[in-house]
């Protein structure tokens, strides 16, 4: 600073720890306003641009945008300041409901996984008493396993909501009449959570449902499905409908195949019922 309190741009940029094109861009839009040295022609800044500079630095750290700043500076009173202070409080309490949102997106589905990595995997047939589960019907086309992904996006796309894939049950039922080499060819492909919200298409309907869960490979669903059969057998029971997959960790957590986890389950219903 000389006698007269004006500054060169490098004591400024040093001041304030900012470059000198964020100076001249400041300048150039109008914030500032240097004078210009009679000898050299050289910029020099004011004490008054010294008290816009910390404006800008305060203004800039709550979120407030560059115009924003220049339409306050060219307009600086107290019904202004109060206003603007009061609009970006609004914009930040959005903000936080969205961050909200979002968290609580991310919590469900840590909860859906934990819950996941608890269950019964040990082969053994449970029969549960389940209510009506509202789903999320992707496609009822029968496909190959490898158009499943591109049926997703393709519904996605043309959909007005997000399909939540990481720590939700994709969910497929099979048509158990066709003989694979590996496992059943998919009729239809659904989406299901306790916990994450859809827009139901699809509800499966309450009743009974023999469950087995395992882990590894899809191909052990064609292997399980006869002990199925064979529990309708012995308990008085017969299929009501088709075999699912609920697929609770599968290739969209992990690519180990060790980590998935599907459990099947067979909609039931007792015999002479």
């Amino acid at each position: 600073m000389n006698e007269k309190g004006l500054f060169k741009i490098g004591e400024i940029s040093k001041l304030f720890q900012i470059g000198v094109d964020s100076i001249r861009y400041y300048e150039k839009v109008g914030l500032l306003h240097p004078v210009r040295n009679d000898e050299n022609n050289y910029r020099l800044y004011t004490l008054d641009d010294i008290r816009t500079m910390n404006t800008i630095r305060e203004l800039l750290d709550i979120g407030f945008s560059t115009d924003e700043i220049l339409d306050f500076e060219k307009d600086r009173n107290l019904s202004h300041v109060t206003s603007m202070l009061k609009k970006e409080s609004d914009v930040i309490d959005e903000k936080i409901r969205h961050l909200m949102d979002i968290k609580a997106n991310i919590n469900s589905r840590l909860r859906s996984i934990n819950e996941s990595l608890h269950m019964d995997t040990s082969g053994k047939i449970k029969l549960l008493d389940l209510a009506a589960r509202d789903c999320l019907m992707i496609t009822d086309e029968s496909m190959p396993d490898n158009e499943i992904n591109y049926r997703l996006a393709e519904f996605t796309s043309s959909s007005d909501q997000k399909v939540t894939t990481i720590g939700a049950c994709d969910c497929y039922i099979l048509d158990t009449t066709v003989d694979c080499y590996d496992d059943y060819p998919t009729k239809a492909v659904f989406f299901y959570s306790n916990y994450l919200k859809y827009k139901s298409n699809f509800t499966l309907p309450e009743g009974l449902y023999l469950s087995l869960t395992y882990r590894g490979e899809f191909k052990q669903t064609k292997k399980y499905y006869p002990q199925l059969l064979e529990y309708c057998d012995k308990n008085g029971l017969k299929p009501s409908g088709d075999l699912m997959e609920f697929c609770h960790i599968d290739r969209y957590e992990t690519s180990e195949l060790s980590e998935y986890l599907t459990e099947m389950q067979l909609p039931v219903k007792k015999c002479g019922g």
